[in-house]
């Protein structure tokens, strides 16, 4: 079944409120990512950089199957929240 962009982007909105509800707010959440991956990998890793890396997962698994409608979704919902974390991230 195919979908036109407004219904892609409409069942992404969808996902990524379900996820808050089960995990909090991506704020939040990426941020206690980076500070795990900051012991792992020893150096300083920034909430933006975690939604970097997880789009970068979701592409490279594309490369296997660009068809993969999960993985196209995935990668727009990281690109969401990374654009929510860059505006929180901002001075007012």
């Amino acid at each position: 079944m195919s979908m036109d962009r407004a219904e892609f982007f409409d069942e992404i909105a969808g996902v990524l409120t379900a996820r808050e509800d089960q995990y909090g707010a991506p704020a939040q959440l990426f941020a206690e990512i980076a500070k795990i991956w900051t012991v792992i990998l020893s150096f300083e890793v920034e909430p933006e950089q975690v939604a970097l890396c997880m789009v970068g997962v979701k592409l490279a698994r594309l490369s296997h199957n660009w068809s993969h409608a999960d993985s196209i979704k995935d990668v727009a919902g990281y690109a969401a929240i990374l654009s929510q974390l860059v505006s929180e991230a901002r001075p007012k």
